[in-house]
């Protein structure tokens, strides 16, 4: 059986595979945490110096992902963990998509059936009639 779409965006789902009833609700370790123990300090954010954000800006400009091999570099050679790293390309793609306005055709599709709108701009026309398209095309 084939779900649609908004089956899938939702946080709890009735399919299934979700393993558990949409209404069950998990404990999360966090609470245990707070409630058996000291709460764990939470950590520091990362001020990177001006080399580092130089370096991670022009790593960026050649190529948007890094491979394991080249995130392993760059941690040894800028003094940083992989982790670090990885957030920060994370990071930087989101900001970028973030600022460009671009919309996932599914998210286009869903709003075009009021299903979804996580959006804090509306849809432009342009979009409103990119998203009946897909409706109409059945996709």
């Amino acid at each position: 059986m084939q779900w649609p779409a908004w089956v899938y965006c939702t946080r709890y789902s009735d399919r299934p595979s979700s393993g558990r009833s949409p209404r069950t609700r998990r404990t999360k370790v966090k609470d245990e945490l707070i409630r058996t123990a000291v709460p764990e300090e939470k950590r520091p954010r990362t001020a990177f110096s001006i080399e580092q954000l130089a370096r991670l800006k022009r790593e960026f400009a050649e190529n948007k992902y890094l491979t394991e091999q080249r995130r392993q570099a760059l941690s040894k050679e800028l003094g940083l963990n992989e982790a670090q790293i990885k957030i920060w390309f994370q990071n930087k793609r989101a900001k970028i998509k973030k600022a460009s306005g671009q919309k996932n055709p599914l998210a286009l599709q869903l709003m075009a059936q009021g299903l979804y709108n996580h959006s804090t701009v509306p849809l432009s026309k342009d979009e409103l009639e990119q998203a009946a398209e897909l409706q109409a095309n059945g996709i």
